[in-house]
């Protein structure tokens, strides 16, 4: 263990872009017991102003919202205005303030979309950190069980676990891992199943719970299938661990997870 976390950086600065809508209220308000009540934890509210923006009333606003949070034991929130776009200026502040994670709400899109682009799903794909995906429909915060998606391939980057594991700590949770296999593959772990077991039980060690394997023509249906039968709480996904000449590839497999899950969508990068 000690190996492990002697490189462990602990997350200590999320980001939250804000447009004062009910989407992004309710990913403040999941991010703030998301922090559990620990004092080295900060958010920043970020809103993107245009020409038109009254920057002082926007200003005005963020008082009042920041206002219902000051009590003890929540963490410090501080608002930022920015003009321009978004993910640029996410990547500017990601330098200026060292961010750990991104949490940002999503309306989401209604089954048979797939080719609606959002703003939370844009900034998922091109974002070169953690993102925390809250729906808008997800009212509740609980965190006892977290559901990480893999495809067959082995795992090469093993670097986002660190972000898994840290929210592991944090609130105790168990990680399921699930492999969607399009066909019936042959009995036993293959060298590549072998690899990905050591690596998930050296990475996440007491908090890795089983390795699920499941059968499904389509990876998405059988994801989010498993997530309503065994009521996870969140959803964790590697992108870059699935091939990109499967059916799902990885930018269209993260879209499609990122509009249609009814739980927390962790994309880890």
């Amino acid at each position: 263990m000690y190996s492990i976390f002697r490189n462990f950086k602990a997350m200590k600065n999320i980001l939250i872009p804000f447009d004062f809508s009910e989407v992004s209220k309710n990913a403040l308000e999941y991010a703030v017991n998301f922090a559990d009540k620990d004092p080295s934890i900060t958010l920043f509210l970020l809103n993107i102003s245009n020409e038109n923006s009254d920057v002082n009333a926007i200003k005005e606003n963020f008082k009042k919202i920041i206002k219902k949070y000051k009590k003890p034991l929540l963490p410090e929130i501080h608002s930022i205005v920015r003009s321009g776009e978004l993910v640029s200026s996410i990547i500017q502040l990601q330098k200026e303030l060292k961010i750990d994670l991104i949490i940002m709400g999503t309306r989401g899109a209604k089954p048979g979309e797939e080719n609606i682009a959002t703003t939370t799903s844009n900034l998922v794909q091109e974002a070169d950190l953690p993102v925390l995906v809250i729906p808008e429909k997800y009212k509740k915060f609980r965190l006892n069980t977290i559901i990480l998606s893999l495809g067959n391939e082995k795992i090469a980057d093993r670097s986002p676990l660190y972000t898994l594991l840290e929210v592991s700590r944090k609130h105790q949770t168990q990680v399921h891992v699930l492999t969607i296999q399009q066909k019936e593959m042959a009995m036993g772990y293959n060298e590549d199943d072998e690899s990905n077991e050591a690596t998930l039980n050296y990475f996440l060690e007491m908090f890795y719970s089983h390795h699920t394997f499941h059968e499904s023509e389509d990876i998405e249906l059988g994801i989010l299938s498993y997530i309503q039968k065994n009521d996870m709480d969140m959803l964790a996904i590697m992108p870059k661990t699935h091939l990109p000449g499967s059916e799902a590839s990885p930018g269209r497999l993260t879209n499609l997870l990122t509009l249609h899950s009814n739980v927390p969508l962790l994309v880890l990068d």
